[in-house]
């Protein structure tokens, strides 16, 4: 990076400090960031500039950006591509490919302006790709922090678009042991409008953020710095006026002093100070400022020699002239810029309103025949264009321009920009005589903008202007009203589902006997899709079988992922297991081969669930480490990934891999995308706690579980977070809860046909019953004839699924040994006549599942039935029991265990020692996090607890964050709440 000539720093060493102990923590492995504010002038930029050389001389890498007022839109990731562009000018782009891997192709496509193609996704969830994005560039700053410490610098976000805004957020809640501190500048003088205000309130949100206010020059500084400039102390009056009338802003100050020998009166106000000085400047000089003033802060050269049409002596003179003067500064990359952007707006401000329009033309004119001479991608160099030709009040080519700048913003998933270009567009639509020269329709530019309204998350926006669309498309263009309807039923799923499945079944009747081979795929997976999620499958199952017919006919490789995974699905749970994985397989390599990762993580994620629920446990188990490889390799966490890992967790722990399961756990929750969608892993980690004797954990796991099923109409998800509650109210001896949560469960599942997971919780629903008339009878109560009668229900329900599941038990030789181990807790209940044997059966089918914790738990239900018949063949049985459940740290079971043994007075080896009840680290708190839960229990502050650990105060928010997260605490007072509860500090 190019030094630049630097006005003096005053006044700034406390922040600077500040920064600079953040930046020591940085280096340690720790995400710091500041939000720097300040009235314009103040001297925000002069003290990122400072951080910039200090951080250049420790060895660390910079990448700096900033915002670009335009008049509507805003450039997609503006500042970010600006920041990246600087980069790749330091890198070369083979290096810097080298470090990123396969990641930087996709980066590469959005900011490199030497590839003009668009950057090509697939169909699905926009959301998803735009997650997928961001995660992208956390992934390369990541990699970047790897080699050294990271400065990234963003400023004036007050110009900031949504998409660059949401992007800083998104950096503030997912940096976290990178080793990258984040400096954002913006003006705190001007009346804060648009998404800025909400934007300010995320990004401090953020655990590593903080604000950093810059007051104006005390009188004695602001004469460090003029004297300084001046070269010599200047008498006290004059540092003293230049103090009064500049208010302590070091700009206004510096241009005061600039413009002292000019003669005459100084103007009051900055813009007539700065005017003042322009005026002085030769006719050339003047004439080149003006257009810089309309390119904006930056202006590339060769840009500047095409508009400014004038010799290049001429012209080099007059650059020399305006730097001579510091009104420009040279900059990086054969360009030039203001030295402060007061500096531009005051001139740009002063022109005459011909003067600016022909002087746009020029601008316009040149970028869009010679898009390179802007060197900025494709996504910001429309926009720019567009902003040009607008300014201009050519109204046809500013159309055709912000329609450009519409597409451009969706390449690069700035949806919110995209919006707002098409909005514009639509503006202009009936003030252009000819607007079907852009290429589109009016329906057409309807529902791109309905599509970016969706994408952003306004979804209200998105139903009512596809709304308008369909109004105004012909009756007789049935393929596009089909799309607009399968539109229509995607922004509507998630707010009402009916009214969505309506959309889409109209969709898909408008194309029953169309040609259109593609758009029928497309409306027909859209209704196959929203069947499958509300749990009609019978009824999704042909839907899917047509979706595959029509997408291989017509070449559709997504839609054909999509039909082989869900009918490779549906046949696997319905009696046809080998032929549902064949499908689920093809689908896998289909995805792969198209490079098409979201599909890739989807078929990761059902394949692994089918092989285990069908149990092929070995396959189950080798598909999900070699879905865990490739994730690796790729190096990405986005929704997708995280919905895939999220169901090899479940599969980790059905399988007896509780440790590992615990490493991908941690591995997923580092993300912040898991707070809304790992249910599973929440489910998974309820049920280890539980496991291993901590309840209250398995609570406040349960918790985070609970809260993601108000927006989850899954089943089987449901049954899952139920099953896991009555087992950890049942191990507490709170039968009532338990049974229940059972009827819960029972209720969702059974009503959507998920016959096996049904069985599965009557089973459950037993053993609780059974449990509790076993108290009952140790303590000599009465009630006993009630809960039979509640089991009994419970059999008959489950042998009636049982049976009914006819072929489908095919599908889940779990259910059998369920339906087996229900039996045997039915006479566990009735206290019939011993049946160690049938126990024993029960854990072999366990065991050819490859499921130790229910086979360890059969085994020490055989046992107890060995020792009440005095058979010698108890040892062996128990002690097999108790090596499981110790190798898997169930110490809930281990103590059963042990004390069966000990009642019986069986000698079970090493087995009787049982691990502590509590661990070192409950809910894997590291030492110093429990160090500052400590002090947390005593109410301090986050700078409290700093000075009390001797660490930063950034330092302190981090180890709060993350006792948060780790405790699925709402807040600190929670938090407080559990470790006094549960002693853990």
């Amino acid at each position: 990076m190019r030094r630049r000539r630097l006005s003096p720093l005053v006044g700034r060493h406390a922040e600077l400090a500040e920064v600079s102990a953040a930046w020591d923590d940085v280096c340690q492995g720790q995400a710091a960031g500041f939000l720097i504010s300040g009235e314009a002038g103040v001297g925000k930029t002069r003290l990122v500039q400072e951080c910039i050389e200090r951080v250049l001389s420790q060895g660390g890498q910079i990448l700096a950006g900033s915002s670009f007022r335009i008049s509507s839109g805003g450039l997609p990731y503006g500042p970010i591509l600006d920041a990246l562009r600087r980069l790749l000018r330091d890198r070369d782009a083979e290096s810097l490919a080298a470090l990123a891997g396969p990641r930087f192709a996709i980066l590469d496509q959005m900011f490199w302006p030497e590839h003009p193609e668009a950057y090509k996704t697939p169909d699905g969830d926009a959301g998803l790709r735009q997650a997928r994005l961001f995660d992208l560039f956390l992934a390369l700053l990541g990699q970047l922090a790897e080699e050294a410490p990271v400065l990234l610098v963003v400023e004036d976000v007050h110009w900031a678009e949504q998409s660059t805004l949401d992007l800083l957020s998104f950096l503030t809640v997912a940096l976290r042991r990178e080793r990258v501190l984040l400096l954002v500048t913006y003006r705190d003088d001007e009346p804060a409008a648009g998404p800025l205000p909400a934007a300010l309130v995320e990004l401090l949100r953020g655990v590593f953020m903080s604000h950093l206010p810059l007051a104006p020059l005390g009188t004695g500084d602001l004469g460090l710095l003029l004297t300084q400039l001046a070269g010599n102390p200047l008498p006290t009056v004059l540092v003293e006026e230049i103090a009064d009338r500049s208010g302590g802003n070091a700009f206004f100050a510096e241009e005061l002093f600039e413009a002292r020998g000019l003669g005459g009166e100084v103007p009051a106000r900055l813009r007539d100070v700065v005017l003042l000085r322009v005026a002085a400047f030769s006719p050339d000089a003047r004439s080149v400022l003006r257009i810089c003033s309309v390119v904006g802060r930056r202006i590339k050269y060769p840009l500047l020699a095409v508009v400014a049409e004038l010799p290049e002596t001429a012209l080099l003179s007059a650059l020399r002239e305006l730097a001579a003067n510091r009104v420009l500064q040279a900059d990086a990359g054969d360009a030039y810029r203001f030295r402060h952007a007061l500096a531009q707006e005051a001139v740009y401000s002063d022109l005459l309103p011909g003067e600016r329009a022909r002087l746009h033309a020029r601008v316009a004119t040149a970028l869009a025949e010679r898009p390179r001479l802007g060197d900025r991608p494709r996504s910001t160099a429309t926009a720019v264009v567009a902003h040009h030709w607008e300014a201009t009040g050519d109204l046809p080519k500013a159309l055709a321009a912000v329609v450009a700048a519409g597409r451009a913003a969706v390449e690069v998933r700035a949806f919110r920009e995209g919006l707002t270009y098409f909005t514009r567009a639509l503006d202009l639509w009936d003030e252009v005589d000819d607007p079907a020269a852009t290429g589109l329709t009016r329906p057409d530019l309807l529902a791109a903008a309905a599509r970016c309204a969706h994408d952003a998350g306004e979804h209200e926006t998105a139903v009512r202007l596809v709304e308008q669309a369909l109004a105004a498309t012909p009756r007789d263009d049935m393929v596009g009203r089909a799309l607009l309807h399968e539109a229509l039923g995607t922004y509507m799923d998630r707010v009402d589902g009916a009214r969505a499945l309506r959309a889409f079944t109209q969709a898909y009747h408008l194309l029953a006997t169309s040609d259109a081979l593609a758009e029928r795929a497309r409306v027909t997976a859209a209704l196959a899709n929203s069947l499958s999620i509300r749990g009609r499958y019978p009824d999704s199952a042909p839907l899917w079988e047509e979706t595959l017919e029509l997408a291989r006919a017509a070449g559709c490789k997504r839609e054909e992922v999509l039909g082989l995974k869900t009918s490779g699905w549906h046949f696997a749970m319905h009696g046809e297991p080998a032929t549902g994985i064949r499908r689920m397989r093809e689908a896998l390599a289909v995805a792969r081969d198209e490079d098409d990762i979201e599909a890739v993580c989807l078929t990761y994620n059902h394949l692994c669930l089918a092989l285990d629920f069908i149990g092929w446990s070995a396959d189950a188990v080798a598909t999900a480490e070699e879905a865990l490889r490739w994730s690796a390799d790729l190096g990405l966490m986005f929704p997708p990934m995280i919905d895939m890992l999220d169901s090899i967790v479940l599969v980790l722990y059905r399988t007896g891999r509780w440790r590992q399961a615990e490493e991908v756990a941690d591995r997923l929750l580092a993300s912040h995308h898991a707070a809304a969608r790992a249910l599973m892993t929440y489910v998974v980690l309820a049920e280890l706690a539980t496991a291993r004797g901590r309840p209250e954990e398995a609570a406040q796991q349960l918790k985070q579980a609970q809260e993601q099923l108000k927006h989850d109409e899954d089943p089987l998800d449901h049954g899952l977070v139920h099953a896991a509650a009555a087992a950890n109210a049942m191990w507490l001896e709170d039968y009532e809860t338990a049974r229940s949560e059972v009827a819960a469960g029972l209720e969702m599942v059974g009503a959507h046909g998920d016959d096996q997971q049904a069985v599965a919780l009557c089973v459950l629903g037993l053993r609780i019953e059974a449990d509790e008339a076993e108290r009952r009878r140790a303590g000599g109560r009465s009630g006993t004839d009630e809960v039979r009668l509640r089991a009994e229900h419970l059999r008959d329900r489950a042998a009636s699924l049982w049976e009914g599941m006819g072929t489908r038990q095919r599908s889940f030789p779990e259910a059998a040994v369920d339906a087996a181990m229900g039996e045997a807790e039915f006479a566990r209940l009735t206290g019939g006549e011993p049946s160690a044997d049938v126990w024993g059966e029960v854990a072999a089918g366990w065991d050819r599942l490859a499921r130790p914790y229910p086979a360890a738990y059969a085994r020490w239900r055989e046992a107890e039935e060995l020792v009440r018949a005095r058979d010698p063949r108890a040892v062996e049985v128990l002690r097999e029991a108790g090596d499981t459940a110790e190798r898997l740290e169930a110490r809930a079971l281990l103590r059963e265990i042990t004390a069966l043994a000990d009642r019986a007075r069986l000698d079970l080896g090493a087995a009787d020692a049982i691990p502590p009840t509590e661990p070192e680290r409950p809910f894997r708190l590291t030492d110093r996090e429990l160090q500052v839960l400590a002090l947390l229990k005593e109410g301090r502050r986050n700078r409290e607890i700093a000075r009390t650990l001797f660490i930063s105060e950034s330092t302190a928010s981090v180890h709060v964050s993350n006792i948060l997260g780790k405790l699925n605490a709402a807040n600190r007072v929670e938090a407080a709440a559990i470790a006094h509860r549960l002693h853990l500090a």
